[in-house]
């Protein structure tokens, strides 16, 4: 093969000067020898596993401090080899100096370097055995945890390692991170503050509402409003604001019920949530509802008396007294005299509870001025 070599070089003198050289240089096939050139082997990775997490979900949502829950994994391989003898570590941390050398070290796998800060495993090890997943299989593998109760509201990350060995004996170390909303949501509870008591068909009726923090923290509500079918509310929607840790918030809303039974009355209270999201707190109370009674003479239910403005029943009345002649007479003088001589009518017995006094007095008779 020729190879023109070009030299360009000046003397002392500042001429310039050019010199073209032809090297040959024999070529070699990649087989060794001499000849026409031949293609040469593309080198290749070796077959090896591949886990990857696909999907994940926990049994309680959302997610508080305390909260115990079972976390569900898909695990599949993409890779292009199996994986023998699969190993999940929660937490992360394998502690295997030798993985990926070849040579597994004496005493397994540790894993008790992973981070378990906020999520800790519960009824066993962070320690899952999976067992062989073939090349394009999906296995399921769920664990118990708990939410630490020192754990703030926010997202954080969970790391997994899954540890196996391939077809050659080789050791490997795939690490995966999914992520674990924790909220802190409110804590209340929605009753009455008093007894009710029962209410009437047609009338107002008082709801005493209260909402109580039952929560070891502050908490910031909205909006509270009441709701109740077959009857006509006000005074029924309120702001709740802000409530210390057992501090309460009352409301006094009124409702006239339509008909008589159970009413159901629908309490909703509205906040924002720490990711900033609406939602809202749904409670459900019952009182009960009676058919409204028949107003007495009092105006009251259950009272006899001129106050209501009613009418005595026909055999409560007395019976008219009957007019000697000397009664008459004495009437005809006090007409004549200028005094009022007008028949005297019966009255209404007053319903009322005697006294001890009264028990206990003698009678008093009247007689008449003649």
């Amino acid at each position: 093969a020729p190879v023109t070599v070009s030299l360009s070089y000046s003397d002392a003198s500042g001429g310039t000067y050019t010199s073209s050289f032809t090297l040959t240089i024999n070529l070699k096939n990649a087989y060794g020898g001499y000849g026409a050139a031949a293609p040469t082997r593309t080198p290749t990775t070796m077959p090896r596993p591949q886990l990857v997490v696909s999907a994940y979900q926990s049994d309680v949502d959302p997610l508080q401090p305390g909260s115990v829950f079972n976390l569900s994994l898909e695990v599949r391989n993409l890779g292009t080899a199996d994986a023998r003898a699969v190993t999940m570590v929660l937490g992360g941390g394998a502690g295997d100096d030798n993985i990926g050398s070849g040579t597994p070290s004496p005493g397994g796998l540790s894993g008790s370097s992973g981070d378990l800060a906020n999520f800790a495993p519960l009824g066993s090890s962070n320690l899952f055995y999976l067992g062989d997943v073939v090349t394009g299989a999906v296995i399921e593998a769920s664990q118990r945890l708990i939410v630490n109760v020192s754990t703030e509201p926010g997202a954080y990350t969970l790391k997994l390692s899954f540890v196996y060995t391939d077809a050659q004996g080789g050791r490997h170390v795939d690490d995966q991170v999914i992520t674990l909303l924790v909220y802190s949501l409110p804590h209340v509870e929605v009753n009455f503050y008093r007894d009710p008591g029962v209410f009437y068909v047609g009338q107002p009726n008082q709801v005493p509402l209260q909402v109580t923090n039952l929560g070891r923290s502050n908490t910031v509500l909205g909006n509270l409003k009441m709701t109740a079918p077959n009857a006509e509310v006000s005074n029924n929607v309120s702001l709740v604001g802000a409530l210390d840790p057992g501090g309460y918030f009352t409301l006094d809303a009124m409702v006239i019920p339509s008909q008589a039974g159970p009413l159901e009355l629908e309490v909703l209270i509205n906040y924002t949530d720490d990711f900033n999201q609406a939602r809202s707190i749904t409670q459900t109370l019952s009182v009960d509802v009676q058919d409204a009674p028949e107003m007495g003479m009092g105006g009251m239910p259950g009272e006899v008396g001129p106050a209501g403005g009613g009418q005595l029943p026909v055999d409560m009345l007395p019976e008219p007294a009957t007019e000697t002649v000397w009664q008459k007479v004495l009437r005809a003088l006090k007409g004549l005299v200028g005094l009022d001589s007008g028949a005297e009518q019966p009255q209404a017995p007053l319903m009322e509870m005697p006294t001890e006094e009264m028990q206990s007095a003698p009678p008093v008779k009247v007689m008449p001025v003649g």
